[in-house]
């Protein structure tokens, strides 16, 4: 097996086998390669028994899913036409992909000459905070010569997926639920497997919010679809209630994309805009401690201390659920990148965290597993996707969201930011200030 680039490889994105045909010429081409896939299964792995129907439909379904997926994403400069996908049963369960077609499609496709498969991959990285719980270990794939060959002679091509194949939503995984992501690991706790009447609630919830998304038109490749993610799950007090962040679900990720890449997304033709919320998690916290913030001042401002080692110590403290007792993890390198001096080399932390406690005292009843960013990120979530319906619902305002700000076409920003500070007050009592570029509201105290 051949050396790879481990920077290229990295640039992968995942696999989401949740796509199947639309058009005549999608179903002709997969009917072809299941012809190759199967006479090859006949001559060189036999079967003792035939498939039922049932199975028989699931693997091409399979097939379909897993062709797709191939197809656009070689046309992924970055990663070289790579793609991972995790073999893990659980993940897989929830795409029209099952385990075992997984595998036996890998295995008989390689072996085709149809896919290139790498080793697995022990990649620690996760930018956009999407991957699988187990993509360290996640082999890579791409499609080789023969396979886009195959494709073009049904013309398929790869920059025109979205023409020939459909997204399903019910496997789209559109509400995921994860594990606390254990010690010292930097990917996703482990997916675990959800039933009953609130999972199904969140999903409707989520699926209708994607349906009104889908009701207008993006500078996109296909139409954005959002996934909501709720962490913590094996946590004794959840009930939907940690967690909860909107990530990308579809192609063109506009949360991983750069600020000044996202600026440029039109919605239904008009230029956009993005709004955020000052502060989000640091107020929200102070108002679930009853003790709530002057949105006057900048709550990060202390004299003597860079502002970037304030909040840097304050998003710690909520990361870890306490105040932390030792410099963040590569931060004093960045801080001196980008500033030409170390913290550590100028200041104690313990002076910088006294000091940011008796600013904000409320940081002192953080309690890790109790009151930390998995319960401030589900009740921002939930203010955002108060203001989304709403925007949606009486102004049909589209908009992206990018977990503590949204996309919104330009003439929308003033609702949308009206939207967004009514939906924080009616939930937590307070209006948070709303950074528009170009328009300054100043402070509004609720």
């Amino acid at each position: 097996m051949p050396d790879y680039d481990r920077d290229v490889l990295n640039k992968a994105r995942m696999a989401t086998f949740d796509r199947s045909t639309a058009s005549e010429a999608a179903r002709a081409w997969i009917d072809a390669v299941m012809e190759v896939t199967l006479a090859h299964e006949a001559s060189n792995h036999p079967r003792k028994r035939a498939r039922r129907q049932t199975d028989q439909l699931s693997f091409c379904r399979s097939v379909a899913a897993f062709a797709a997926d191939l197809l656009r994403h070689s046309t992924n400069v970055r990663s070289q036409g790579f793609m991972y996908r995790a073999a893990d049963r659980e993940e897989l369960a929830t795409t029209l992909v099952s385990s075992d077609n997984f595998d036996q499609l890998v295995k008989y496709w390689t072996e085709l000459d149809l896919i290139e498969k790498t080793k697995f991959i022990n990649d620690r990285s996760d930018p956009e905070g999407l991957t699988a719980s187990h993509s360290q270990r996640a082999r890579r794939f791409r499609a080789t010569r023969r396979f886009l060959l195959l494709a073009a002679d049904y013309n398929i091509a790869a920059d025109a997926i979205s023409d020939h194949f459909d997204v399903s939503h019910r496997h789209s995984n559109v509400v995921q639920v994860r594990a606390t992501r254990a010690p010292g690991k930097q990917h996703r706790g482990k997916l675990l497997k959800q039933q009953g009447q609130q999972f199904d609630d969140q999903r409707a919830r989520v699926r209708h919010l994607n349906s009104l998304i889908a009701g207008h038109d993006y500078s996109l490749s296909e139409s954005p679809m959002v996934r909501r993610v709720f962490n913590c799950g094996d946590r004794q007090d959840f009930r939907f209630n940690l967690g909860g962040r909107f990530y990308c679900a579809s192609d063109d990720n506009w949360m991983a994309m750069p600020k000044t890449e996202r600026a440029k997304i039109k919605i239904d033709g008009e230029e956009t805009t993005e709004i955020d919320v000052r502060a989000s998690h640091i107020s929200i916290l102070s108002s679930l401690t009853g003790r709530p913030l002057d949105r006057r001042v900048d709550p990060y401002a202390i004299e003597g201390i860079h502002r970037d080692i304030v909040k840097k110590v304050i998003v710690s403290a909520i990361g870890g659920g306490k105040m932390p007792t030792r410099w963040p993890k590569g931060f004093n390198d960045e801080f001196a990148d980008s500033f030409g001096w170390e913290p550590r080399r100028h200041l104690k932390l313990i002076d910088v965290t006294d000091a940011i406690t008796e600013l904000h005292p409320f940081l002192l009843e953080l309690k890790k597993a109790e009151l930390d960013w998995a319960n401030l990120q589900f009740e921002e979530s939930e203010c955002f996707f108060t203001a989304m319906m709403r925007l949606h619902n009486e102004g049909d305002a589209p908009s992206l969201p990018v977990h503590d700000s949204l996309i919104v076409r330009r003439r929308d920003a003033g609702y949308a930011a009206h939207c967004l500070r009514d939906a924080y007050e009616d939930r937590l009592g307070f209006r948070p200030h709303v950074d528009i570029p170009d328009v300054s509201f100043g402070y509004l105290v609720a």
